[in-house]
């Protein structure tokens, strides 16, 4: 070898480390997915009834944006498989409370505002201690509780051994949780047979996390083989539930056959965790070199937690008044006889509107929040700097 060989194998650019953008994505369709179910909220969709065959396309699609939230705990699970207990850790609640209150303040300023509700101090204490100050912060009672247990699920799940072990943690959980509620022998619903035990069903949550650290664990391979076969099961499962629920609407006379679903309508159901486990599974793997969309994709992802909050406040603007540009009102509670599949067909007048306008104010609530954190730090690490100098110069002294 020369030494102009040998200087070019040294100028030889390095590869860019691949960055995985589907965790990001993942966060972003579930975001967007929260918008989209309380398209279904307002637009009367459980109030009209679903017993014509054009229903079946509205039902899916229920289903499909249905898994939102789980989506974000499995996405927790993913990102926090590896914390540990320690102060450090404790003080990431912060960002989540601050950012919950601030929300809270617009979410109260502007029912005060649209309805003229009057606040008492006692009022506000309450509603924010019962996390509906904003009112999607079910989302953060949630949040919180499973934030305060994660460094003990994390000893419990890389203590084990292999991926066995860790495998046979998830289903165990799962089977406890969402199957012990949902998973029914028979098709009379008051002659069924419960065929798992169900005290602990609650922490299905759990469940969806343990699955999240499971595939950071031990991803699945990526190759078109694998990501088909999730395809075609994530379909199988969304024509299951669209199919039993139709049935079930079919027979709820007493309801006059408005949206039922006999045990799957909850995030902890079993249909539904397995269809929130497929859709993490189809993008979470995705990766890529280009800087731009990695900044990008970081930006928004690390705003979905406020978008999520303020989505109520243009959700309650927007479809309160409502009207297609055809002009026809179409506010859900106003007009529940509008035909559904005519409301289905505006669903892009209105969703993407309220996605991005979210979008938009999250990004800028975390930014304002990212900058004040990091003039605090700066401000907090000069002063003690100048606290060590001091105690150096009387030490000297």
């Amino acid at each position: 070898m020369d030494n102009n060989e040998i200087i070019a194998e040294e100028i030889k650019p390095v590869a860019k480390k691949p960055y995985y953008a589907g965790i990001d994505i993942v966060k972003l369709i579930a975001v967007f997915f929260v918008v989209c179910v309380h398209f279904c909220l307002y637009n009367g969709f459980y109030y009209t009834p679903l017993t014509e065959k054009s229903a079946l396309l509205p039902i899916a699609y229920r289903w499909l944006v249905y898994t939102c939230v789980p989506l974000f705990m499995i996405s927790t699970g993913y990102l926090m498989k590896n914390k540990k207990l320690s102060r450090d850790y404790y003080k990431g609640l912060i960002k989540i409370i601050i950012i919950y209150a601030v929300i809270g303040v617009i979410c109260l300023t502007y029912q005060h505002w649209r309805y003229g509700t009057e606040y008492k101090a006692w009022d506000i204490l309450k509603s924010y201690l019962q996390f509906n100050a904003a009112n999607y912060g079910w989302y953060v009672n949630y949040y919180i509780s499973l934030f305060l247990i994660i460094p003990f699920l994390n000893l419990a799940f890389n203590g084990l051994e292999n991926k066995k072990q860790r495998a046979l943690l998830v289903v165990t959980v799962f089977m406890i949780t969402s199957l012990g509620k949902s998973l029914f022998l028979g098709f009379e619903r008051d002659n069924q047979i419960r065929l798992l035990p169900d005290y602990i069903s609650g922490m299905w949550p759990v469940a969806y996390y343990f699955v999240g650290a499971y595939l950071r664990e031990h991803p699945i391979k990526r190759n078109i083989r694998n990501k088909l076969i999730v395809f075609v099961l994530l379909c199988g499962m969304i024509v299951f539930q669209t199919y039993s629920t139709y049935k079930h609407t079919a027979i709820n006379y007493s309801d006059d056959n408005h949206f039922t679903s006999w045990h799957f309508n909850d995030y902890g159901s079993y249909p539904v965790f397995i269809t929130a486990t497929l859709i993490f599974m189809l993008f979470y793997d995705i990766t890529t070199t280009n800087t731009a969309v990695k900044r990008i994709m970081r930006i928004i992802s690390g705003a979905t937690f406020g978008t999520y909050l303020i989505s109520y406040v243009f959700d309650n603007m927007f479809y309160a008044t409502f009207t297609t540009k055809g002009g026809k009102l179409m506010t859900g509670f106003n007009e529940i006889h509008t035909e559904l599949s005519d409301k289905f067909l505006h669903w892009y007048e209105i969703v993407p509107k309220i996605f991005i306008l979210s979008l938009a104010c999250g990004i800028t609530i975390h930014t304002i929040y990212d900058f004040c954190e990091g003039k605090i730090k700066k401000m907090t690490a000069k002063k003690t700097v100048k606290e060590e100098n001091a105690e150096n110069v009387t030490i000297s002294a």
